[in-house]
């Protein structure tokens, strides 16, 4: 074999090195990406300027025809 590194007084191959540091570093990142719950960026949204009538926002359903036959008639004026 070729040149090696001695490591806590371990023998240890470049190629090991080369894939635990690969590894580690896949690994972290993985772990620090699905471990913090990102916040969902708000933009600026669109529908807010749609009517919807007062009775049924009170009932907690939203007219969807309503909702969408309005945001085409604002969009054909644009």
């Amino acid at each position: 074999m070729g040149a090696a590194y001695t490591i806590l007084g371990r023998t240890v191959q470049p190629h090991v090195l080369a894939l635990a540091t690969i590894i580690g570093t896949v690994g972290g990142v993985t772990y620090k990406m699905g471990s913090a719950p990102s916040k969902p960026e708000t933009a600026p949204s669109k529908t807010s300027s749609l009517d919807t009538s007062s009775a049924s926002q009170q009932s907690g359903e939203m007219d969807i025809e309503k909702l969408l036959d309005n945001y085409l008639q604002q969009a054909d004026k644009k």
